[in-house]
């Protein structure tokens, strides 16, 4: 990050102090989500991109951290701008995406990340332009929501929907994937350092699989239940019906 971005920030934050026009339903909104750089907090927020995308179109910024978990997005489910490090302003990821963006225009731009990256509403123009809640977030942002996602899944009126449409397992992955378990049913995956007595096939995480590895959301797919820690991989088992085992 350059060391004259705080004071760049500082004195050109005249360019956000608009009159705010109240939210008004349009045909088809456009929207811009900067996703969560944690999986926990992106699998959290997929029932509301779920229903918000049926109102309208949506370009997901997704970030490195993300690549293990949103190859098993389908490609066809929102439109799509990678980055490795955050885009700051003067940075060559703010750059890059700068010129694929070109002179598009949104009606909505929503960051959730904590806090707010404030070179976004340079990058992208938006009229609404919405973060968490925090000190010295205004004007950049122009709505600001507290503690959670509901206040924003209610000022949009998002009906959330289960996000398991999303997901695309291709079955040459799950066939690779089942070989490596010497399956009976039912299947057990493990994701705590405590042992639990099951009649069936236990995969545990960190023993039998890495917990970085890609293939680990398949082997849970696969799986019949979960027993674990409230992680990401406990948020993945909530989508997909898993039994969970407390």
């Amino acid at each position: 990050m350059s060391i004259f971005l705080p004071l760049y920030l500082r004195i050109t934050k005249r360019r956000f102090n608009k009159i705010f026009q109240p939210l008004t339903p349009t045909k088809k909104p456009s929207h811009v989500i900067s996703l969560p750089r944690t999986t926990k907090h992106f699998l959290q927020i997929l029932p509301f991109l779920t229903g918000l995308r049926k109102s309208g179109s949506i370009l997901v910024l997704v970030p490195k951290t993300l690549e293990n978990i949103y190859r098993f997005i389908k490609s066809n489910v929102f439109e799509t701008l990678f980055y490795e490090e955050p885009p700051h302003l003067f940075s060559k990821e703010y750059k890059s995406l700068k010129d694929k963006l070109g002179k598009r225009h949104f009606h909505c731009l929503i960051e959730l990340n904590i806090p707010p990256n404030l070179s976004l509403p340079y990058l992208i123009s938006a009229d609404k332009r919405i973060c968490f809640y925090g000190n010295n977030h205004f004007p950049y942002y122009n709505i600001l929501i507290k503690n959670t996602i509901r206040p924003l899944i209610e000022l949009l009126r998002v009906e959330e929907e289960n996000p398991q449409h999303l997901f695309s397992f291709p079955p040459s992955g799950l066939k690779k994937v089942s070989k490596r378990i010497d399956r009976q049913q039912p299947l057990l995956f493990i994701n705590r350092k405590n042992d639990i007595q099951w009649n069936g096939t236990k995969i545990v995480v960190g023993l039998d699989i890495p917990p970085s590895d890609a293939e680990t959301y398949q082997m849970l797919y696969l799986a019949d239940a979960y027993y674990g820690e409230h992680d990401a991989f406990y948020e993945f088992a909530k989508i997909f019906n898993k039994r969970i085992i407390e």
